[in-house]
């Protein structure tokens, strides 16, 4: 029994250690040049899954702490590239996460940052 209960408290501490994070997914390129820029918004979603097939690096954007993480087990976020994410996550690092749930919140739709042209 007792050592039932140290297994259980053991358990909900290591849950209890999970952190949530709230962003968009998008990839390493576009997300650290945006960032590098002071912009912490989602990316063209097309882009990014091009970008991330080309073999960039999944990334998720957190405008709330404004950071780019890294992600231990990107094949997690694979189908939510250009989306936003709750994640349930641990840090491994220095901005980097290994996440343990996503829940799909929105879909990307950033409008487009280039100046009009001129008529």
């Amino acid at each position: 029994m007792r050592c039932l209960l140290l297994l259980v408290l053991v358990s909900s501490n290591v849950f209890a250690a999970d952190e949530v994070y709230v962003g968009w997914v998008s990839d390493s390129g576009c997300a650290r040049a945006r960032a590098s820029a002071g912009k912490y918004t989602a990316t063209n979603p097309d882009c990014a899954r091009r970008c991330v097939k080309d073999g960039k690096s999944i990334v998720l954007i957190s405008p709330e702490t404004k950071s780019v993480f890294a992600i231990e087990n990107p094949t997690i976020l694979k189908s939510d590239v250009g989306n936003k994410v709750r994640v349930y996550a641990r840090s491994t690092g220095a901005h980097q996460l290994h996440i343990e749930k996503v829940e799909f919140l929105e879909e990307s739709h950033p409008e487009c940052e280039r100046p009009a042209l001129k008529n």
